[in-house]
């Protein structure tokens, strides 16, 4: 499982980008399944030119969600940190041994 190298900030939110919209999809139905608060919102510009869905949730969720995406094989390609602000990071992922 890959896992964040550095945490996002209490007040802002995850932003997962997947390897397509199927994925997302998936995700959505499997996540909401598990009570885990989230949108479904289309992947900010700041972060990409293309069209797409994304899954935003917040930090303390972080944990749950890879647990549920995991156990169903699903991997976010990339993903995001939106701070209070609403500026967007990348946040790097180290895969766990």
């Amino acid at each position: 499982m890959k896992t964040p190298t550095q945490e996002c900030h209490p007040s802002g939110s995850y932003v997962a980008i997947f390897f397509s919209i199927h994925y997302v999809l998936k995700a959505e139905q499997l996540l909401k399944a598990g009570n885990i608060p989230l949108d479904v919102v289309p992947v900010p510009r700041e972060i990409s030119g293309d069209c797409g869905m994304a899954i935003t949730f917040s930090p303390e969720q972080l944990a749950e969600v890879q647990g549920i995406l995991a156990a169903a094989d699903i991997a976010i390609a990339r993903i995001f940190c939106k701070n209070a602000e609403g500026v967007f990071s990348e946040i790097p992922w180290k895969t766990d041994s």
